[in-house]
């Protein structure tokens, strides 16, 4: 196949994700951010006064006593703050803040509506339920494609995009434009890599959950000590730091404890080690660590870290930032490029229907 005709695919498939990949780009840039947003959002709700000491059980009770039948999880259990706990049904989603000593409710925000949560459903699903979860990911096969394609269109130049031993193009609009494309697309080419193939394995996810209706959670009532079975974990378990606790879905299931080990690998998700103990007893009744999975479930949890860059600091959220930005940029310089090319053809038909 000439180059000719990968450059028509190229643009083709460049021209349809256009739009959506502006869209995905600056809320996904955005993103990178969201734990900054949120603490500087929740700052009011998370400072405490009257602090007596982490009593996450007294937390527990006063939620399942106010909020019976959710599915509930304790998202953040940092001493002198406010315990944030995530409850979930069907089609409703609460953040309810609760004093760690006392347990009283400070504050309940429905997540659908706060800023980045619902920024964070339009980047998975334009808002658009299932059918734009599916959009999703073909707007990211589509990306893909365009990525592949221009590694091969532009193989020859990208050592010398990379030695800064091309310059900006000045001649005509577009090539001022092509050159442009070529050397930002070159530049961030390997992080739009990760991007993209995280991004398209996690749109399908979400997109084969979304096909599924949602089961109704059963929580059961939670009798075991949660602050006695961390102390238990820090004891026996020295190497493991707790971030996240999940009460039982239903009877059948087990209070569980997410986490990551200190000798995990940077780009591991913390929803991949856990701690699984009976909710009646606190007795431990197993222990699962990423770092003993297969091949495929270590892939997976590589997906979020690495597709919102989840393992670095400022520099590392900033660098995220400013690559996510230059998907939308190639969208509309690419747009650009085509749009000269057309405007130049009808250009050359004028001339040849005046000379006739």
């Amino acid at each position: 196949m000439n180059n000719r005709k990968i450059l028509k695919y190229h643009s083709i498939a460049g021209l349809i994700a256009g739009i959506f990949l502006v869209l995905m780009g600056i809320s996904g840039s955005i993103l990178v951010f969201q734990q900054d947003i949120e603490d500087h959002q929740w700052k009011e709700y998370l400072e405490i006064e009257n602090y007596s000491g982490l009593n996450i059980d007294r937390g527990i009770q006063e939620i399942q006593r106010d909020y019976p039948g959710w599915d509930t999880r304790l998202m953040h259990f940092e001493e002198n703050e406010a315990l944030i706990f995530n409850l979930r049904k069907p089609t409703e989603r609460l953040f309810v803040f609760v004093h760690p000593s006392t347990g009283e409710i400070i504050k309940e925000i429905n997540e659908l509506t706060t800023f980045t949560r619902w920024l964070l459903k339009f980047h998975y699903s334009f808002q658009a339920g299932p059918a734009g979860r599916v959009l999703v990911f073909i707007i990211g096969v589509l990306f893909l494609f365009s990525l592949l394609t221009g590694i091969y269109l532009y193989r020859k130049s990208v050592l010398k995009t990379l030695t800064c031993s091309t310059r900006l193009n000045l001649k005509t609009r577009r090539t001022f434009y092509s050159s442009l494309h070529r050397i930002v697309g070159t530049w961030a080419l390997l992080f739009n890599l990760v991007l993209v193939v995280t991004g398209v394995f996690l749109a399908w996810t979400v997109a084969a959950a979304g096909l599924n209706p949602p089961a109704i959670a059963e929580t059961p009532v939670v009798k075991a000590p949660v602050n006695d079975l961390l102390m238990e974990i820090a004891e026996n378990y020295s190497n493991f730091n707790p971030t996240y606790i999940r009460l039982p879905f239903n009877e059948q299931g087990t209070l569980t404890v997410y986490g990551l080990f200190n000798d995990d690998a940077f780009y591991y998700s913390e929803f991949y080690n856990k701690i699984n103990a009976d909710y009646q007893s606190g007795e431990i009744t197993g222990v699962t660590r990423i770092q003993e999975a297969d091949l495929k479930t270590k892939l997976s949890s590589t997906l979020i870290p690495l597709h919102f860059g989840q393992y670095g600091g400022i520099w590392t959220k900033l660098l995220y930032c400013i690559t996510g930005l230059s998907g939308p940029f190639l969208s509309i310089t690419g747009f650009l490029i085509w749009r000269q090319g057309k405007q130049v053809k009808k250009l050359k038909r004028k001339k040849y229907f005046h000379y006739l």
